[in-house]
């Protein structure tokens, strides 16, 4: 997963804010604030493909319909009716040089921190129950989720569906 130039340095920027605010997420209007000469289709494409890439969490805003037009102007939408106002930095974002302590004392160890969970290992919602990510994609690949998941738990525990 290569960054380019200028999501290293929108990435860069947006450590230096969450920096300077000790941690607090970052408004994506603060970031877009810092960086004048990028367009906007540019700021927004580059934000959903590092959120893609997992360099940040992105946080999604209050309900669309209670947003007022400038509101709207001010975030990052992702095209599927999603907007996002702010990005929680990862404590091992930012470039290599940064990661690496010049003294060996203080910053980033190997092994440190919370390991990185596989995008495929992640828990998926059903809205009631969560099943792996892997299991997730095999079942919309085979469609008709609710019948596999329904004939799964009849043969593994001898269950006998209502009338």
């Amino acid at each position: 997963m290569k960054i380019s130039e200028l999501e290293d340095a929108m990435l860069k920027i947006a450590v230096e804010i969450s920096k300077e605010r000790s941690g607090m997420p970052v408004l994506l209007a603060d970031l877009r604030e810092r960086l004048p000469d990028m367009t906007r289709w540019n700021f927004d494409k580059a934000i959903l493909a590092m959120a893609k890439n997992g360099y940040f969490l992105s946080r999604e805003s209050r309900p669309p319909g209670s947003l007022t037009d400038a509101e709207k102007a001010a975030m990052v939408p992702d095209g599927a009716g999603r907007f996002y106002d702010t990005i929680n930095i990862h404590s091992d974002a930012g470039s290599p040089a940064e990661k690496t302590p010049a003294s060996g004392r203080g910053g980033m160890r190997k092994g440190s921190g919370r390991p990185v969970i596989k995008t495929k290992s992640k828990r998926v919602g059903l809205g009631f129950a969560r099943i792996p990510g892997w299991l997730a994609d095999w079942l919309k690949t085979e469609g008709d989720a609710g019948r596999k998941i329904e004939q799964a738990l009849i043969a593994q525990y001898g269950l006998t569906p209502p009338d």
